[in-house]
C-alpha cells in the first residue's frame, strides 16, 4: 500500500546566539501505509516540528525522511503528494464550501493538469457528501459552525486525494462532546479511505481513540511507539507511564525475580509483584507503577485508609494511604469518607517494574 513514511535518525537544530537548541533529536520512525499514526506529547515536545519536516515545510538538520522507499528530505513541499490540516484550518473567507474544497484541484488544473471542470465538480461533491456538508455547498465560511468550518478544511484536504494527510492539532479549539464526534468521524473516513494519516495532539484520549500506533515525544525524542493497548498497560518507562493515565507510581527494590516478573519491596516495606522490563536483576532500584482502576477496592490484600475522594462524573478516584507516607490512587464506585480503613487487591499482570 502507498503512503508509507520513513523517518530515519532526523533531527532539527536551532541556533540562538552561540546556543544549539535541538527541537528533534534523533527520531526514527516506520509509519506503514493506510496507518492511522499520532504523535503525542506535551508542548515543546518536537512533535510539530516533526509533522512539519515530514511536510516539507521545515528542514531536518540531520537524518532523512522517506515516502515509499524515496528520499523526499530535500523534496519541496509543493512536489511532496500529501496535504496538511492546520489548527487555524486556513479557509479562504471570500470563497463558498464548494470553492474551497475545490481550490487544490483547480490549481492543479490551472498548472496544466488534473481534472477537467466536471470531474472537479463530481470530485467535490463525493466529499462534501463523506463530510456530511453536501447541503452547505454554497455558504461562506462565516455562516459556519466549528465543527462545520471543521469539516470543510478536512474534505479540501482530501479533494485532491493524497496518499498521506497530515493533522497538526485541527481539533483543538473544539468543545469536548464536538471534538469526541470530529475523532469518530475522523477514524471512519481513514479507514474507508485507506490513506495514511499522521496527527499530532497533547491529547492523550484522542489519541487513543483513533489511532493504529502511538509515539510519544518528549525534548525532542520518541520515548515508546507502539499500539494504544501497549503504550498504555506496557510503558516504556517511568516518564512515559506518568504522562499516559493515572499511574501510581513507588521507588523501591527488587527483592526476587522469576520467569514470571519481580518481587519489588518498596520504602515503607510493602511488597509488590509485577511484570518487569528486561535487564531487571536482585538488588536493583526500579520503580513500580499501577493504573488507578486496576487496583480492585474492597477485595482483601493491602489495608489501607481513605484520605479523600474526587468526585469525576464517570468514576470516583479515592486517595488512600499506604502507610509509611505513601499514597496511592484507586478508583471506586461509591466514595468512601476521609478515615475509613478498606483494602484493596492488585493482580500481579497489572503491576509494572521500571527501571528507575
Amino acid at each position: 500500500m502507498v503512503g508509507a513514511i520513513s523517518l530515519v535518525d532526523v533531527g532539527r537544530s536551532f541556533r540562538a546566539g552561540k546556543t544549539e537548541f535541538r527541537a528533534v533529536d534523533g527520531v526514527s520512525l516506520e509509519i506503514a501505509g493506510g496507518e492511522f499514526v499520532s504523535l503525542l506529547g506535551s508542548s515543546g515536545c518536537g512533535k510539530t516540528t516533526t509533522l512539519r519536516m515530514i511536510a516539507g515545510l521545515d528542514q531536518p538538520t540531520a537524518g532523512k525522511i522517506l515516502v515509499d522507499g524515496t528520499d523526499i528530505t530535500h523534496v519541496p513541499a509543493s512536489h511532496r503528494n500529501m496535504r496538511m490540516m492546520f489548527q487555524d484550518l486556513a479557509l479562504f473567507p471570500h470563497l463558498t464550501v464548494a470553492d474551497n474544497v475545490a481550490f487544490g484541484l483547480r490549481l492543479r488544473r490551472a498548472r496544466g493538469g488534473g481534472l477537467g471542470r466536471a470531474e472537479i465538480g463530481e470530485r467535490v461533491a463525493r466529499y462534501l457528501d463523506m463530510v456530511r456538508l453536501d447541503k452547505l455547498a454554497e455558504r461562506m465560511p462565516h455562516q459556519l459552525s466549528g465543527g462545520q468550518r471543521q469539516r470543510v478544511a478536512l474534505a479540501r484536504a482530501l479533494a485532491t486525494e493524497p496518499p498521506i494527510v497530515l493533522f497538526d492539532e485541527p481539533l483543538g479549539a473544539l468543545d469536548a462532546g464536538l471534538r469526541r464526534s470530529m475523532q469518530t468521524e475522523l477514524r471512519a473516513i481513514q479507514q474507508e479511505l485507506g490513506k495514511t494519516f499522521v496527527f499530532v495532539t497533547h491529547d492523550q484520549e484522542e489519541a487513543f481513540s483513533m489511532s493504529d500506533r502511538i509515539a510519544v515525544m518528549s525534548h525532542g525524542r520518541v520515548l515508546q511507539y507502539g499500539s494504544p493497548q501497549a503504550i498504555y498497560h506496557e510503558p516504556a518507562d517511568t516518564e512515559v507511564a506518568a504522562f499516559v493515565g493515572t499511574a501510581n507510581m513507588f521507588p523501591g527494590h527488587v527483592v526476587a525475580v522469576d520467569a514470571d516478573g519481580a518481587r519489588v519491596r518498596l520504602a515503607n516495606g510493602l511488597e509488590l509483584r509485577g511484570r518487569a522490563t528486561a535487564g531487571v536483576g536482585i538488588g536493583d532500584a526500579v520503580t513500580v507503577a499501577f493504573r488507578a482502576e486496576a487496583a480492585i477496592l474492597g477485595e482483601p490484600g493491602f489495608d489501607v485508609e481513605v484520605l479523600g475522594n474526587s468526585f469525576l462524573g464517570a468514576r470516583i478516584e479515592q486517595a488512600v494511604d499506604l502507610g509509611g507516607g505513601l499514597t496511592a490512587v484507586v478508583h471506586s464506585r461509591h466514595p468512601l469518607e476521609k478515615g475509613a480503613r478498606t483494602s484493596f487487591s492488585l493482580a500481579p499482570r497489572d503491576v509494572r517494574i521500571l527501571v528507575s
